[in-house]
């Protein structure tokens, strides 16, 4: 059996008669902790048949990091109704059925347009096991991850997984292309940024250069089945890939597990598979980046809540629906984490070229292929200066385009 058609079995058969499906392992709904260093400011609202007055839905406004061991649960609901705390669903109204549970830190959904009920439940069981798979191998937050393996190795040469090695592979091609914007190996600076924005200092210069250091994505390559690395403390960081790397995985179980008309949002990241049945595609709704004051922003730079603006806001732009099939989205960037320091504000995502964070980030949604480059992109394209970086940047990715948002005005490139 081939390995693709394994996993699916496997995953099918771990999460079959699991009344209240429970992948994994149980729990409670997971607290929600700091955010990781990368959070986007995408709100996706998934639409189902233009009938259907309450459709499912997926707020994601910010991604952030959660606790708990990362197991997903996934209540389940029939007829395009929402599932209650409980695992009841309410009244059926058509055939779209809604997954709702946790990987990788954050929340996931899962929206499949299919008559039959059982075989939609087991493709989500299915999917869900595959991203809590991924999550154990490419979490940095996990000690018992394959990734976190790898970063405690002190040898330069480490074998390593396919998938684990598929990720790196694309980030390291989408470093190459964003001229270094977004960088797989910024993990140093992250945990350095992470801790000293709690405080509102900046890195002392010998602290910053031992950082500098220690990243670089020409510092890392694969060699057959192993990773090398130039120095043994270099450590690799999947925060702004792994989830939209684990979004397209687990639509790709749907589809083999006869649900190919299916959407996946792993927070901020959405995989979009064939369109529901009477539709042109899943519609997509954009949140235009929220405004923040100099007095929102908490004590470690988090803005309390969610401000979403309202559609045509005079103070900027309004939201925008897409409508998507067989495309991935991903929105990095906005203003919704930032830390302000001797007057100047400090992002939330840290620029590998300085090592702290950034101090002009564009919100930018990148739409493309099913890939998990859509995720990475749009961390480098929220950090290039102006828009004509953004367009030479995305000159190099064919099938791609990106909506960009600075001080309350978008524009989509190209």
């Amino acid at each position: 059996m081939p390995h693709r058609q394994a996993v699916v079995a496997r995953n099918l058969q771990a999460g079959r008669g699991d009344q209240v499906s429970r992948v994994a392992r149980s729990g409670t709904a997971a607290r929600v902790s700091r955010p990781a260093h990368r959070l986007a400011s995408l709100a996706a609202l998934l639409v189902g048949a233009a009938s259907v007055a309450s459709c499912a839905s997926v707020q994601t406004h910010a991604r952030t990091r959660e606790g708990g061991d990362g197991a997903g649960r996934v209540p389940a609901s029939s007829g395009d109704a929402d599932t209650t705390a409980s695992g009841v669903p309410q009244p059926e109204r058509a055939a779209r059925h809604r997954f709702v549970g946790t990987a990788m830190g954050c929340r996931v959904e899962i929206t499949i347009d299919d008559d039959d009920a059982d075989r939609a439940r087991d493709a989500a069981r299915a999917a869900q096991l595959e991203l809590d798979r991924l999550d154990g191998m490419l979490s940095d937050w996990k000690r018992s991850s394959e990734l976190s393996a790898l970063n405690a190795s002190r040898t330069l040469r480490q074998p390593a997984s396919a998938e684990l090695r598929e990720v790196l592979q694309r980030a390291l091609e989408v470093a190459r292309a964003t001229d270094g914007r977004f960088d797989p190996t910024v993990a140093p600076m992250v945990a350095m940024w992470r801790e000293l924005r709690r405080d509102r200092q900046l890195p002392a210069p010998a602290a910053l250069a031992i950082a500098k250091r220690r990243v670089g994505h020409t510092k890392v390559h694969l060699e057959g089945s192993d990773v090398v690395r130039d120095r043994t403390d270099i450590a690799l960081d999947f925060g702004g890939i792994g989830k939209g790397y684990g979004a397209v995985k687990a639509l790709e179980i749907l589809r083999e597990a006869g649900c190919p008309r299916a959407l996946v949002a792993v927070a901020g990241d959405i995989a979009a598979g064939d369109a529901p049945r009477g539709e042109r595609g899943w519609t997509v709704t954009i949140a235009a980046e929220p405004s923040v004051g100099p007095s929102s922003a908490g004590a470690d730079g988090a803005v309390p809540g969610v401000h979403a603006k309202a559609d045509g806001a005079a103070d900027g732009a309004a939201d925008e629906t897409l409508v998507i099939a067989r495309q991935a989205v991903s929105t990095s960037g906005g203003s919704m984490q930032w830390v302000e320091i001797a007057g100047v504000r400090y992002a939330h995502i840290v620029d590998p070229r300085t090592g702290v964070g950034a101090t002009r980030l564009a919100q930018v949604t990148v739409v493309g292929p099913l890939d998990c480059a859509v995720d990475a992109l749009g961390t480098g394209l929220a950090l290039c200066e102006d828009d004509g970086e953004i367009r030479t940047v995305l000159a190099r990715f064919n099938g791609y385009r990106a909506r960009v948002e600075r001080d309350g005005a978008a524009v989509w490139i190209p």
